[in-house]
């Protein structure tokens, strides 16, 4: 639930900064990317990319831990005839 809020959010101010974006050559943005300010972006983005690969990982084993355990459930259903 809260990633769909993050991609949203990404979403969101990636077209809202869009419009902010200036015409620029190759070599301007090479050497833009090689001052100060370039390099906390590069490793900005970078982090941005190995939180969402774990956020992504987090999900797949959550899915899988309540796939089994909703199995369990089932098979404990099975097994024990409903008392009433």
């Amino acid at each position: 639930m809260r990633r769909q809020y993050v991609g949203m959010a990404i979403l969101a101010a990636t077209i809202g900064f869009s419009g902010c974006e200036s015409r620029q050559s190759g070599e301007e943005t090479r050497r833009d990317a090689n001052t100060p300010a370039g390099k906390v972006g590069q490793a900005a983005h970078k982090a941005v990319v190995n939180v969402d690969k774990a956020g992504r990982e987090i999900g797949r084993k959550l899915d899988g831990a309540a796939h089994d355990m909703r199995e369990g459930w089932k098979e404990d259903a099975r097994k024990e005839p409903v008392k009433k």
